[in-house]
């Protein structure tokens, strides 16, 4: 299982961001849990046995939650989010495509 920060690394690579210049741990960060609690909405589900608890907030050096597949999705939605945020590097719709790249992946685990 990896780390929420071997997942935030395999994110930064379609950023080309790898020496991270340009997005911060802390924000990455945010917008791995902001994606999490995305999934969650989307497929409560993933959530069985803790209806009613908050979505836990994680750090860098904890294990990520979910499968695999969902890392790979959560790499998705922090492309999505980066791109929103820093908009002087976007290619045109890339960030819409991460975010449909995200759901598309969610639906499908």
């Amino acid at each position: 299982m990896p780390t929420v920060q071997q997942v935030i690394n395999n994110g930064r690579v379609p950023l080309n961001d790898a020496d991270k210049d340009r997005y911060s741990d802390a924000d990455m960060l945010g917008f791995v849990n902001d994606g999490l609690a995305e999934i969650y909405g989307m497929r409560p589900d993933l959530r069985f046995g803790r209806f009613g608890q908050a979505v836990p907030v994680l750090g860098l050096s904890d294990d990520f939650p979910l499968s695999p597949q969902h890392a790979v999705a959560i790499q998705h939605y922090l492309v999505f989010r980066a791109e929103m945020k820093d908009d002087e590097h976007v290619n045109a719709n890339r960030e819409v495509k991460a975010y449909k790249l995200f759901q598309t992946l969610i639906s499908a685990t």
